[in-house]
């Protein structure tokens, strides 16, 4: 039941009364009661009678909350709101200083409070711009904006933002011409803040940080204004006046700075304004005058320099990529347009360039392309940027179906020509590692199967290559990103492409309007710096005269202007990842580039620009040659391993991208299931379609340049530098790993090549024939058999060609480059496969038997005599495998072969070429030398006997005798057969393997002999006036003379010991038994580990427990051995000299080079049963053994030819044994740099107390009165004038202990004379003569001491007989 009536007003004053209330209760409700107003002091109230309850107190006490979306009950939004309803109601501004107190008074508002009346704040804040005439409003009301936006992110509500500018916000419709708008008003007054002299940087921080907002609004209004006005069918250079571009610039000109100055303490802030930057200005390419936005572009660049810091050079590269994947990004850059056969190139010049003139015309792709050959000359971080931005934009053009055409992706690819020049200056930092492959690598033994012919290959496999191998998922991932801002979306759909362009789908053709002068319409360009380009002046010997193409005398990069390097260039090589992407992006401008384009760039490029492009073609394909499933398995699987640290387990199914997880054996069914489940199947069919399609384009190219460029190719029979790299480009294809698919292609591109170049391969240099023997003979033994047959198939084609040139009478020059070939194969004795090989001989026999046109002819046979010259050839083979761990078994079998073929120079150079690569594999550098001596001492000889021979040393061989005694003998026996007439050795040859010659003999360390040989270098250098040469020539003796001096000092170089080793035992060792050889070991190798490895090297061969050692030197008898074992005596040697030798061999490299004699010594006694006995009783058998060559050889181990016993009587050992004491201490202290270890050591075996019975018991034995009779007196005379010699030089040596000695060593220095004076004393009792003094000691010179143990040589040499 109610009690009573009350009401209040809602309003006050404009305002909601909200809060506490307490009012009066009416107890009846008569009409009009809401005019009803009490009058106070007690007169009651105004309007009808009310009957109050209580005498009209406020009995009825609530509270009010205000709920609502049009009321606020904050009173500084309140007053706001207020304040623009009076504008709208007057339709004039109050007074500005009211309207600025107003705007300043929301800051203080709460956020929620904004939050809650966003859009219609917003609303009131952008229609305050237009009105005002008062820059402090505007300015005050742009400031509050951003005040806002910064507020509602920080709460994140960053969706409202995007929600209001895309669906609430409206721009002022205009009512006249003179009318504002907001986004003029809006630019004008963004400026304003940013200005330096009204700065305020806590705004402009928020401002950067969120200026993605009012870009999104200045485009919004923009766009609304032109569809208002009918503006957006007007040109655009008329659709906004010229002073809002102004704002805009300006604007762009103060926001620059604030990011390249800030971008350390404000690294979020700059980046965001950066990235809005460019989408402004990329979607101001849709409403504005596009000359007007290149222009904005352009200001923007010139703000960033090179080397500048790492984060600035990101901006750069962020705000390009942006720009660039604009959707229209191929009509803004005006691609070429050219049409039908072009005769002349000259007027396309600047099109192969990056000048200033190609940017003028193409102006983001000039500005993307200068920025990234800037960039590569900056740290690794920049370059992989700006690399990836150049490789993402290409594969984006290759994805777009608006241009899937060739002819449109062939204007395309003209567009980014000049990356081609941009690449070959950057060719010496492209480093690909483990991308090379050795050209041993057998090709077919790859399983490439799953390739077919090219037709079957995806249109699109160089991105597809990036998705597999450059993780090109993040390239895709970017461009789904990026969809949001006007770019390409995955996946490829032209319907898509359309509506994201506005226009209907596109037709086959590509329709581009020609150039305009800049910045006068829609479709004009602006002009960037000048091209970087240097012009390189080359030899033009090469080049045919006659012809006024490939001119050496420029590069093609230098005709355009002044050359403006930027910055140092780099030699830094760069890394993987960064070359697969430059030569990714490459092969796609190589790939779609129009035939009549990419000739022009070969006729506008020097020879070695063009060298240079066959070099990066080269590197593409070593880069991406196919790794066979089960490496790319392997490698799929180490990805994932990374991956797993870092990334959860993946859930959804497995797409065409992702990496195996399969395991490594994929040879197995099971795993091959399993490698197909996984989708590393994928991978692999990826990376084969991606090897098979840069090995056809690589091919097109090589096809295009031969057919075109026919005459610069023959220059000089093909002698010259490009048909030497287009020849080696199709030998590539044989000697990388590819598929089946591609090697039939490089097949048939080869018997195009031998159709078309008979000529060169016949007549010219023999190099390329002997080249391509040995690559189709290695592909003979390849385990495919298609590849095999491909091979046989054009190798007979090979052999037909060149009997048909020489008119039907032989094929000399492919029969002699066979066999050498074959002995080059043989020589790696683990890669030929005797089976496959024979099989392949008989394929070509067949074909010799069955081709008809050669019936009729010698042909058929000459290849059956070939054929069978290669049998007997591989004959060797068997026997090399059997030998293979027998390092000098192996050596020795192939000298035989060298030997054998001692009248056809090239086939026996090979053979020693192979016994050199065994050497150095083992280590043994001083044969290997030996080798390349013999080799070009083999070259030397054959000239001379052609009268080829330079006048500088006319001898032939004869002139290496200096540096080797065995030359002459071995190389001036060969006699001339018909396969000399085909050796293409010259002079020129010649001297580039002296060089070889002195760089091995600086390897193994014999400096001396670097004199010897540069005789005969350095007068053909003078000859020829070579003086950079000779600079080198005499810089690299200088070096070896200085190193001459330091090992002779020092004494570290070790340059091999010697060992006599005897084989016995027929059952085992067939033809070696009883034969003994010298074995020349590397370095210090001692008898033990001789011993050991012989043993383990016979043992592996005949079997465990047949193999013994004969532990002594002793003569062996044969009847003591047991048959059922095989025998090895290993005996330490030395080199032996007679004192004329000695006279001439005073350093130990003369004792260590050119010798053939060797000793060692056996002691015995007159009982047979004792080796050892009494001085007086103790004999030596002194065996000298001579080889059959001297040391150092082309082999490490010579036969032992003659073998002299010489048995010394007691008193000739210990002679012996005394003069080797006095030439050792003698040595000692001759040193110019004194050594006190060897010093010390030398004098504790001579004067201690310990080992004085020794030179005393020699003394006591057969110098004593008593024994003198016994023993011939020159040999007592002998031994005294020893004893003489060694007190003295033990005096001397004390002496200079004393002056080496340390304090704390004095006492031992006491001890050393005390047992010093203790011996001659003794001595001079026997002697009955005065030895020794102190006094004599002091003035005894070292020259007193200067004689050598020859000098009583035939003394301790006579017949026992004499004693």
């Amino acid at each position: 039941m109610p009690v009573g009536y009350a009401w209040m007003p809602l309003l006050i004053n404009g305002r909601v009364n909200v809060g506490d209330q307490a009012i009066a209760v009416a107890t009846n409700n008569p009409s009009g009661y809401l005019a009803s107003e009490q009058l106070g002091l007690g007169k009651g109230s105004s309007g009808p009678d009310i009957k109050w309850n209580d005498g009209g107190k406020p009995l009825f006490k609530f509270n009010l909350r205000l709920v609502s979306t049009v009321y606020t009950k904050d009173q500084h939004l309140h007053n706001f709101f207020q304040h623009c309803q009076k504008i709208e109601e007057t339709g004039s501004l109050a007074a500005d200083m009211d309207t600025s107190n107003k705007l300043k008074t929301l800051h203080a508002v709460e956020s929620g409070t904004l939050i809650q009346f966003l859009p219609t704040v917003l609303n009131q804040l952008f229609r305050l711009l237009p009105l005002t005439n008062s820059e402090d409003v505007a300015l005050n009301a742009v400031r509050v904006l951003v005040h806002i936006v910064c507020e509602a992110s920080e709460v994140e509500k960053i969706d409202m933002l995007r929600s209001y500018s895309k669906y609430v916000f409206v721009t002022i419709p205009t009512v006249s011409s003179k009318s504002r708008t907001i986004h003029e008003e809006l630019a004008k007054h963004l400026t304003s803040m940013l200005r330096p002299q009204s700065a305020d940087f806590l705004v402009i921080n928020k401002f950067l940080l969120h200026s993605w907002f009012f870009f999104e609004i200045l485009v919004k209004s923009m766009s609304q204004h032109l569809l208002e006005t009918g503006k957006i069918k007007s040109p655009r250079n008329e659709r906004f006046p010229s002073n809002y571009q102004y704002r805009i610039q300006t604007l762009l000109q103060h926001i620059v700075p604030h990011i390249t100055q800030k971008y350390k303490e404000l690294p979020e802030a700059t980046k965001n304004a950066n990235h809005s930057l460019a989408i402004f200005i990329k979607k101001c390419f849709t409403f504005m005058d596009r000359g007007f936005a290149f222009k904005l572009i352009n200001m923007y660049i010139e703000n960033f320099n090179p080397g500048d810091s790492r984060v600035l050079q990101e901006y750069k590269f962020e705000f390009l990529r942006l720009v660039c994947f604009h959707e229209h990004y191929i009509p803004l850059n005006l691609p070429l347009m050219k049409r039908g056969h072009i005769k002349s190139y000259k007027d396309m010049r600047h099109d192969y360039t990056l000048s200033e003139e190609f940017r003028k015309q193409h102006f983001l792709v000039g500005l993307l392309l200068q920025a990234v050959k800037s960039a590569l000359n900056e740290v690794k971080v920049i370059r992989a940027q700006a690399i990836s931005v150049l490789r993402d934009l290409l594969a984006k053009h290759e994805y777009d179906d608006r241009y899937s055409t060739k002819t449109q992706q062939g204007r395309i690819a003209s567009l980014y020509l000049p990356f081609i020049t941009i690449i070959l200056e950057n060719k010496h930092r492209l480093n690909i590692g483990d991308g090379q492959s050795s050209p041993g690598a057998m090709n077919g033994d790859v399983s490439g199967e799953m390739i077919g012919d090219r037709s079957s290959i995806a249109p699109s496999l160089v991105s597809q290559r990036s998705t597999l191998s450059l993780q090109q998922s993040e390239t895709i991932q970017t461009l789904q990103n990026m969809s949001g801002s006007g770019s390409v979306k995955l996946p490829r759909d032209s319907a898509v492409l359309a509506m994201i362009a506005g226009t209907a789908p596109q037709a086959s053709s590509l329709s581009i309007s020609d150039p305009k002068p800049i910045l006068n319409g829609s479709n004009s360009s602006l002009a960037s710096s000048k091209a970087s380009s240097e012009s390189v002046d080359k030899d033009p010997k090469d080049t045919p005269k006659s012809n006024g193409k490939h001119d050496r005398s420029y590069s093609m990069g230098g005709q355009q202007g002044q050359s403006s390097p930027i910055g140092m260039p780099r030699y830094d090589k760069l890394d993987q990842k960064e070359v697969k992407d430059l030569l990714i992006c490459f092969m796609y401008i190589v790939k779609n580039l129009p035939e009549e384009v990419l000739l022009g760039w070969f006729n506008n490029s020097s020879e070695y620009d063009i060298i240079d492009f066959f070099n990066i073609l080269e590197m593409c394909i070593q880069q991406f040659k196919y790794s066979s499933k089960k490496i790319i398995h392997k490698l799929s699987m180490i990805a994932d391993s990374q991956k797993a640290h870092t990334l959860p387990t993946r859930k959804g199914p497995v797409d065409m991208f992702s990496h195996s997880r399969a395991a490594s054996d994929i040879k197995t069914k099971r795993n091959t299931q399993l490698l197909e489940s996984s989708g590393a199947l994928d991978n692999v069919l990826l990376e084969g379609n991606f090897a098979c399609e840069v090995g056809m384009i690589a091919l097109d190219v090589i096809a295009l340049y031969s057919a075109n460029f026919k005459e610069q190719l023959q220059f000089r029979e093909g002698d010259n530098s490009l048909m030497r790299k287009v020849f080696d480009l199709h030998l590539l294809f044989l000697q990388t790993n590819q598929s089946e698919s591609i090697l039939k292609h490089a097949f048939a591109a080869l018997r195009s090549f031998i159709n078309k170049f008979a000529k060169i391969l016949f007549r010219g240099n023999a190099t390329m024939c002997a080249n391509l023997c040995y690559e189709l003979l290695r592909c003979g033994n390849s385990r495919l058999p298609s590849t095999r047959s491909e091979a046989c198939a054009l190798l007979y084609l090979l052999m037909r060609s060149n009997y048909e040139f020489n008119k039907k009478k032989s094929f000399t020059r492919v029969h002699l480059q066979v066999i050498v070939s074959v002995s080059q194969l043989i020589s790696d004795v683990v890669g030929l496969s005797t089976l496959r090989f024979q099989e392949s001989l008989s394929i070509i026999n067949n074909y010799a038997n069955s081709d008809k046109g050669m019936q009729r002819t010698c042909f058929p046979l000459e290849v059956k005599e070939l054929t069978k010259k290669i049998r007997t050839v591989l004959m060797a083979t068997a026997q090399m495998k059997e030998h293979q761990n027998d390092p000098e078994m192996l050596v020795d079998l192939q000298y035989s072969l060298a030997k054998s073929y001692s009248s056809t120079p090239e086939l026996r150079k090979t053979w020693l070429d192979s016994m050199a690569k065994i050497h150095i594999k083992n280590g043994n550098l001083s044969e290997a030398a030996h080798c390349y001596i013999h080799g070009v001492a083999l070259v030397a000889e054959y000239l001379k006997r052609r009268g080829r021979l330079t006048r500088a040393y006319p001898q032939g061989c004869r002139v290496f005798k200096n540096i080797s005694t065995n030359v002459e003998a071995d190389e001036s026996e060969g006699q001339e057969d018909f396969g000399m007439q085909d050796v293409q050795y010259t002079n020129e040859s010649l001297i580039e393997m002296l060089e070889e010659v002195a760089e091995a003999l600086e390897k193994a360390e014999r400096y001396e002999l670097l004199g010897e040989v540069y005789k005969l270098i350095i007068p053909v250098y003078e000859e020829r006036r070579d003086y950079q040469k000779l600079a080198q020539a005499y810089s690299i003796l200088h070096s070896a003379y200085t190193k001459i001096v330091q090992v002779s000092l020092s004494g570290k170089r070790l340059l091999g010991k010697f060992f006599r080793v005897a084989l016995y035992g027929q059952n085992f060792f067939e033809e070696e038994d009883s034969k003994t050889y010298i074995y020349k070991e590397p370095k210090v190798t001692g008898l033990t580990e001789l011993c050991q490895r012989l043993q383990c090297l016979y043992t592996e061969k005949f079997g465990k427990h047949t193999v013994r050692l004969i532990k002594d030197s002793n003569k062996v008898n044969m009847k003591d051995l047991d048959s059922r074992f095989a025998y090895i005596q290993v005996t330490y040697v030395e080199p032996y000299f007679d004192e004329r030798e000695l006279e001439d061999r005073q350093t130990d490299f003369e004792r260590n080079n050119n010798v053939r004699r060797f000793m060692f010594e056996t002691p015995f006694t007159k009982d047979p049963k004792k080796a050892h006995g009494s001085v007086d009783e103790q004999y030596k058998r002194r065996t000298i053994l001579t080889t059959s060559h001297s040391f150092p050889y082309v082999k490490k181990r010579i036969m032992v030819v003659y073998h002299q016993d010489m048995e010394l009587t007691p008193i000739q050992v210990a002679i012996d044994q005394m003069q080797k004491k006095v030439v050792e201490i003698h040595e000692v202290v001759s040193m110019v740099t004194p050594d006190m270890k060897k010093l010390q050591l030398k004098l504790q075996g001579s004067v201690g107390v310990q080992v004085n019975a020794g030179p005393l018991a020699f003394a006591e034995a057969f110098l004593d009165k008593s024994k003198l009779r016994n023993y011939a007196r020159k040999f007592t005379n002998s031994l005294k004038d020893i004893y003489r010699q060694f007190v003295q030089v033990c005096g001397i040596a004390l002496e200079l202990n004393g002056t080496l000695i340390m304090t704390e060593q004095m006492e031992y220095q006491e001890s050393l004379k005390e047992n010093f004076r203790n011996m001659v004393s003794k001595l001079e009792d026997i002697f009955d003569e005065k030895l020794f003094s102190d006094e004599d000691g002091k003035s005894i010179s070292l020259d007193s001491t200067n004689r050598t143990s020859m000098s009583l040589f035939n003394v301790i040499s006579s017949p026992t007989s004499q004693a």
